[in-house]
This record gives C-alpha cells, structure tokens and sequence, in this order.
C-alpha cells in the first residue's frame, strides 16, 4: 500500500466509527473493559509479587535467626555439621562464619558472588538479622544474615541464601497466564458487546431525536416505553430528564465529594499504624495492638465503602444505621486511643474526663465512631501544635453530653449557624494543613439526629472551641442485648 493512502484509510475508518453507533458503543465498553482488566492484572500481579517476595524473605531470615539461635548456645563443630545438614538439599544455602569472617562450613559450594555477601555480613558490629539482598529482578540471590551471639558478643555470622530464579520464574509463568487469559476474555467479551450493542442502536436513535429535543428546552417530549429490560429504563429515565437533571448533577458532586472525604481517616490510620509495624521494633503485645487497630480501621473501612450510597441519600432521610446497646464511654475511649498517635505527632496534650458512671444507650457503634473521629479530626486539624484538647461528660436524667473542648483559633460568631451544613467550611482555602470538604461537621449532624441526640457547638474567636454531642440513654434491663436496623 502506498504512504499516502494511509492516512486516506485513517480517516474513513474513523468517519465509519464517527457515524455508526453500534461502532462506538462497542469500543467505548470494550475500552472501558480492557481498562478495567487492565487495573485488575495489576492488582492481581502486585498483590502476588508483593506477598511471594515477603513470603520468601521473611522465611530466609527466620531461618537464618532460627539457626542463629542453635549456634549461639552450641558453637562448636557438631552443631555446625548438624546446621549445614539441615539445609542440605532445601532450596537454602547456608553459610557459617566466624568472629573475623571465615567460613567455617557451608551447605554449598561458596562462589565468587557469595564472597561479596559474606564479606558484607561480616562488615561492621551489627548483632541483627537483616536482609543483605532483596533485589530478585537483577540479583542472583535473596541474602540474609543473623548474628551467632554469646557473653554479649558476636562469636560468628549465619548467612542464608535462595536463588531468585525461581521467583523470576513465578513471575513469568504469572504474568503469561494474565496475558493468556486476557486476550481470550477480551476477544470474547469483544464478540457480545458489539452484538448487544447493535441490539440497541434503534432504540437509542430515537433517544437520540427525544434528548435532542430536551437539549433545545422541549421538556414535553416522551420516549415511549415499552419491555422491562435496560434499553426501557433509559427510556423512562430520559422521560424523567427535564425535571431530575440538576438534581443529579448536585448528588453526583456531592456522592464525589462524600467518597473523598470518609475514606481519608480510616486510610491515613491503616498507612500511619503500618509505618510504625514496618520501621519500628515492637514486643509482642504492641504488635498485637497495632495490628487490632489495622483490623479495626480495615472493618470499618469496609463498612463506609459499603454505605457510600446511603450517604448520597442522607438529605432524603434514607441513611441505614443498626442499632444495639452499648457503653458509650467504650466507644469513646477507643476512638481516643485511635487518634492519640496523630495528636501526639502534632503535640496536642489530651485530657480525658470518664464519666461518674457507665452511660448506656441504643446506637450504631460504627456509626458513633465515625461521629466521633470526625469532631476529633476536625479539632486536630485546627489545634495549633502543642495545644490541648479535653474530653469529658455530663451526666443528666435521661441523656449524657460529651463535650470536645480545645484550644484552638476559634469559630468567628457568624459563621456558627452555618458550620453544620454541607459543603460550607470556616476556613475557605481547603489547605492540606486543614484539609477537609466541608462534609464532617454535616454527617455528624445526620448521625446524632438518627440517634435522637443533640449536637452544638460554642466558640468564641480566639480562645478555641466546644463540641457537645447529647444522646439518650438506654435503660438496661429494657434495652439489654437489643439491636435493630433505622433509615
């Protein structure tokens, strides 16, 4: 084919795709779906390198502690031989060295690329186990060492290795199936999606003529609707344009809005909790405790991202809570402990009131957690470094109060009636410092008024701000072990 009638066969390709509907509506799904593909092998190829490498370390270095642990109790020729048999054969190689760095026995030949490792075991007074390699894409092993330890000194080194072929391996063999089962999927998927999108081209021509119609104003033009299936819900939804269109477009912004906002907490709390896991050296009971939070935050996570929905119905009245009978200092406390780790790296002192005795009422647990770290949240961003907070209650007859007091700038007198509502924010920049869509302060609102409770604010400009949240109580013996479902 000449040059020049490349781009002649260009342009009438995509003139036929400019002009025929069923064309387009394929390859817009068929894009839509190689994107979605797409994101999902990556995921998928991630996840399984991710967890496959850190699988493979953590045993080199348990081993390599393991076998540390042996020798630091019996450094002698026997146990060496019983090490070095140990790994004989296992996809391992273990190599023992001495205070200075000869090897005194090895599982396999030492080559010259071992030499390089051995010799930086050796290097410095690090009594440790750590991974000396974790390069598998270019390096011939995966290395770790552990310090061979007695009378607080380091008598020797073990130093473990494990071919990173295999792994490379995996990973092709992975990677093969994922190309492989992609193409057959989106050669198939190809095939029905332009089928089915030919099926729809007639009635979507005459959508066409209707919205056009309404795009020039003539609200009183009707799609007639006939069947059940999608093609006739879109008809009926067009029918219903003229009159839903701006208040669609407001939901939509605001569903974007509400998802940005109530997945930032529990995130930053997932990524701050596992930082500290992955860089700082726990005892056993600290780890333990990370990682309940990390489960906590993950539930909860799971549970907004669930509930997105219902937030875009909260101004309809339609946001689903489930009810049981809790203590609601419990709830406090543990959203307390929760963000302690952020006010403490921003300085703020917290000071904590319990109440004289437990306050019982029917709530949502969740629910009053997601209240809860929002005042908090709002009060940190606000706080000056080195500020203080206090939480304390306010017991009545048939209600208890918590109160949110800081020590912050402070809420000018006339934006205090408008603080609650969507969108609106004091400070209007949205600055990362006091980040936010305006969205807190409002779900608060929603969730007290679902729990039949109260919530105000008091400030005066300059000399910081309270939050009081007044709630129920519950009688116990009438309420004990009670649960139930509200919109």
């Amino acid at each position: 084919m000449d040059k020049g009638e490349i781009p002649v066969v260009m342009r009438k390709l995509l003139h036929v795709i400019r002009t025929h509907v069923a064309l387009k509506l394929g390859l817009l799904l068929l894009s839509v779906f190689l994107l979605v593909m797409l994101a999902l092998g990556n995921i998928l190829y991630s996840l399984f390198l991710s967890f496959y490498l850190s699988h493979t370390t953590e045993e080199l270095l348990q081993r390599a502690h393991s076998h540390a642990v042996v020798l630091s109790d019996h450094f002698n020729d026997v146990t060496i031989k019983h090490v070095i048999q140990m790994e004989s054969g296992s996809p391992f190689m273990v190599v023992i060295l001495d205070r200075v760095g000869k090897v005194l026995g090895s599982s396999d030949t030492v080559t010259a690329p071992h030499h390089e490792y051995l010799r930086k075991a050796t290097e410095g007074k690090q009594q440790e186990e750590y991974a000396l390699e974790q390069d598998w894409r270019t390096k011939p092993f995966l290395v770790g060492r552990s310090a061979i330890l007695g009378e607080g000194i380091e008598k020797g080194t073990v130093v473990l290795f494990t071919s990173t072929t295999p792994i490379r391996q995996a990973v092709g063999v992975l990677q093969g199936m994922l190309i492989g089962i992609g193409l057959i999927t989106v050669l198939i998927v190809a095939g029905i999606l332009f089928v089915l999108s030919r099926m729809v081209v007639r009635p979507l021509l005459n959508m066409k003529k209707v919205t056009g119609e309404i795009a020039k104003g003539k609200y009183q033009s009707r799609l007639l609707v006939t069947g059940e299936d999608e093609v006739a819900q879109l008809a009926d939804s067009i029918n219903h344009m003229s009159k839903e269109i701006q208040f669609y477009q407001k939901q939509r912004n605001e569903f974007l809005a509400d998802i940005s906002h109530e997945l930032r907490t529990p995130l930053t709390y997932l990524k701050g909790y596992s930082e500290i896991l992955l860089i700082k050296r726990l005892s056993g009971d600290e780890q333990k405790e990370y990682v309940s939070i990390i489960h906590d935050q993950s539930t909860r996570l799971q549970r907004l991202v669930q509930d997105l929905f219902d937030l875009a119905r909260m101004e309809q009245g339609d946001f689903s809570f489930r009810k049981e009978y809790l203590s609601l200092e419990e709830v406090v406390t543990n959203v307390l402990t929760l963000v302690e780790s952020s006010m403490d790296a921003k300085g703020i002192v917290m000071e904590y009131k319990p109440p004289k005795a437990q306050p019982f009422i029917d709530g949502d647990p969740q629910r009053l957690e997601q209240l809860f770290i929002n005042i908090l949240e709002n009060a940190r961003r606000y706080t000056p470094p080195n500020g203080f907070l206090e939480v304390s209650f306010e017991e009545q007859p048939s209600h208890i109060i918590v109160y949110f007091r800081d020590s912050g700038p402070g809420i000018p007198k006339e934006e205090l009636p408008f603080i609650m509502e969507r969108l609106y924010r004091v400070e209007k920049s949205r600055s990362k410092e006091t980040g936010g869509a305006g969205l807190g302060l409002a779900i608060c609102k929603k969730i007290v008024e679902v729990h039949q409770g109260e919530i105000g604010v008091e400030s005066t400009e300059g000399q910081g701000t309270t939050f009081y949240v007044r709630l129920p109580l519950a009688m116990r013996k009438e309420n004990e072990g009670k649960k139930g479902e509200v919109n």
